[in-house]
């Protein structure tokens, strides 16, 4: 458990790509089988357009790259990994409501927390 300080927040707002389902267009045609992938894809969907807000964070002191569980966060927010890929920029993807209460949390002036090794998922 490291103690780290949110020095700077920057905010990308992502629009999701159109999905394009095709399934039904083969079944129209007859063809039909199991699709494969079908479970992983629709997830990936879900994600992408639940969690549209893309927030980089840079915290102080650096910390090695990985996953993180940053605590002291509103529960909404800290419920989200966030990946250090670059030492000391913190990046997670958010929902509407967790980007309000990362917002909130974050005009209050405590930006303090703690950074706890996630577990790979």
């Amino acid at each position: 458990m490291t103690a780290v300080k949110i020095t700077q927040v920057q905010h990308q707002q992502r629009r999701p790509r159109p999905f394009l389902d095709l399934a039904g267009f083969f079944l129209f045609f007859g063809i039909s089988g199991v699709d494969q992938g079908r479970e992983e894809r629709m997830r990936r969907r879900f994600e992408a357009e639940t969690f549209t807000h893309r927030v980089t964070a840079h915290v102080a002191p650096a910390l090695p790259p990985g996953r993180y569980r940053l605590e002291g966060l509103p529960d909404e927010v800290a419920r989200r990994p966030w990946v250090v890929e670059r030492a000391g920029l913190a990046v997670a993807t958010l929902s509407d409501d967790s980007w309000a209460a990362f917002q909130t949390w974050q005009r209050g002036g405590q930006l303090g927390v703690r950074a706890v090794p996630a577990p790979e998922s």
